[in-house]
């Protein structure tokens, strides 16, 4: 049987025995080997014809970095259960190292080593489907409040499509949720409702949707978080199950409205089975947060198609207010501008009275600091970038360690995306005002400006040297994958960095760490 080996895959998770390993977090290590057969990947050079371990090495992450278990023969258990959840998969070998373990002799490593195949797993979570010929109705739902949501709902719908024996048969409108019952100053959500016909059991169809979910940079920590992406089966054939690993019907369903609300718009006859049943429509009109929610778009699925919902935290005018606006040498910022207090339409109508001024372009800004406290740091500019007139946030990456070498220190990095209204030569300006305010440790620098190409000593874009350092490209291409610098997509001058072996990703849940 053909391998594929995956070693050292390294994150920190909250895992042990003991009470302070329930609070603080410690590196742990993962092997695994993948045994399947290669014979057909080899002939085609298609992708579809092997594993993407790509996506298994993001999965482990996110279980390591996700609910807390005691042992980490259970913490193992999971991820054969992940990996198995890929078909091309036979067996696999698993090893967690805990190097750090509570130990009061002297020792290297402690491991456990796991190895299953699809005949040996017996778990409800991983049973196969006897009715293979049998279609299945599903209905799923899908939330998210991190990077460009309504790209990765977009993509997570194909992703959902391209499931073995799945069809997707219909996507709901899209809404905008507020981020009601979490921390001031959450995000708000962007919510929709697909649903599938499959010849998946309802175990194996879950497999598929956290594979998917791993594959976007979803960590399970609790209900309660931001996230780049959730996907939940709300419905599976009216079938009810009290398996704690895939509880049918959803068990919150029945009181959350951002889920009633898009599934009545895709299925108004919709019913909901299980101890709270009813009628959609019906549980709908019960819910406390009914009133959160709104339809933003029914053409959302159209790459391209504008989310026409102006919040209350936008800075700026609307995407339909930027074609309309002639390039100006500045404007007078909406914050500036007395507003009166109402709903989001409100402020829409002041931006559009307010003055001209250029249209926004998108930005990337690199963040790097040899400072103990740079993750706070980092928290800080954004929020300070953000606060800038005419700016607003778009994505961020995870967090990097980067090894320096000689005698210059270690540092960490991270890349943000923001929409500004700024030249080129103003942010470059404001970044430093920014990092000055904050920390000599901390330096702040415009990557990319779509459309702005400078070779000034003070301005400078893109960035000369940013795509020979893996500090800004590995962040980057972690935020967005299909991103280009000039006419290379960075994907490619990540794998020719002279430095690519001196970052790694540390999390990718950090910007939530602490209150900012």
């Amino acid at each position: 049987m053909d391998q594929i080996r995956l070693t050292g895959i390294r994150a920190t998770g909250k895992h042990g025995v003991l009470d302070f390993e329930h609070e603080r977090a410690q590196t742990f290590v993962v092997d695994a080997t993948l045994f399947l057969d290669l014979a057909a990947a080899g002939r085609s050079d298609d992708l579809n014809d092997t594993v993407d371990y790509g996506a298994i090495a993001k999965g482990i992450v996110a279980i390591i970095e996700g609910e807390h278990v005691d042992l980490i023969e259970k913490l193992a258990n999971r991820i054969v259960g992940m990996i198995l959840g890929f078909p091309a998969v036979c067996r696999t070998q698993v090893t967690v190292h805990k190097p750090n373990a509570p130990i009061t002799v002297p020792f290297d490593d402690v491991s456990v080593t796991v190895e299953r195949s699809r005949e040996t797993v017996d778990s409800p979570s991983r049973e196969r489907s006897s009715e293979h010929g049998q279609v299945h109705h599903a209905i799923i739902a899908m939330g998210g409040n991190q990077g460009d949501v309504t790209a990765t709902l977009r993509d997570a719908v194909r992703c959902i499509d391209g499931l073995p024996s799945t069809q997707v048969t219909g996507v709901s409108p899209l809404y905008r949720t507020d981020a009601w019952g979490m921390p001031e100053g959450t995000a708000e959500f962007r919510n929709a409702v697909v649903s599938v016909d499959t010849r998946l059991s309802a175990a194996e169809l879950l497999a598929g949707l956290q594979r998917i979910e791993a594959s976007h940079g979803r960590v399970r920590t609790d209900h309660w978080t931001s996230r780049t992406l959730d996907l939940d089966i709300i419905d599976f054939d009216g079938q009810e199950s009290a398996d704690p690993d895939l509880t049918l019907p959803h068990p919150r369903a029945w009181q959350r409205a951002f889920v009633l609300g898009p599934w009545l718009a895709l299925e108004p006859d919709a019913e909901l089975g299980g101890a709270h049943a009813g009628s959609v429509a019906q549980l709908l009109h019960e819910t406390s947060d009914r009133d959160h929610i709104d339809e933003i778009a029914d053409d959302w699925m159209v790459a391209g198609a504008q989310d026409p919902i102006v919040r209350d935290s936008d800075i700026g005018t609307s995407a339909d207010d930027v074609d309309a606006i002639d390039d100006a040498d500045s404007v007078e910022s909406i914050d500036s501008i007395e507003l009166p207090e109402g709903t989001a339409a409100s402020k829409a109508a002041a931006a559009a009275a307010a003055k001209p001024g250029p249209a926004s372009r998108r930005a990337v800004i690199s963040l790097d600091s040899v400072s103990t406290d740079a993750e706070h740091q980092f928290r800080q500019a954004i929020v300070a970038i953000d606060a800038l007139p005419g700016n607003q946030v778009e994505g961020i990456s995870p967090l990097y360690h980067v090894s320096q070498v000689d005698d210059y220190p270690d540092k960490m990095a991270a890349v943000m995306q923001i929409s500004t209204r700024m030249d080129a030569r103003e942010l470059i300006g404001a970044l430093e005002s920014v990092s000055s305010s904050i920390s000599d440790d901390l330096d702040l620098d415009l990557v990319d400006m779509e459309g702005v190409v400078r070779n000034e000593p003070d301005c400078m874009v893109p960035w000369p040297s940013a795509r020979e350092h893996a500090a800004v490209l590995a962040p980057w291409f972690d935020m967005d994958p299909d991103a280009k610098l000039g006419r290379d997509p960075v994907a490619f001058l990540l794998a020719m960095a002279p430095d690519a072996a001196q970052v790694g990703m540390l999390t990718d849940n950090w910007i939530i760490g602490d209150t900012l």
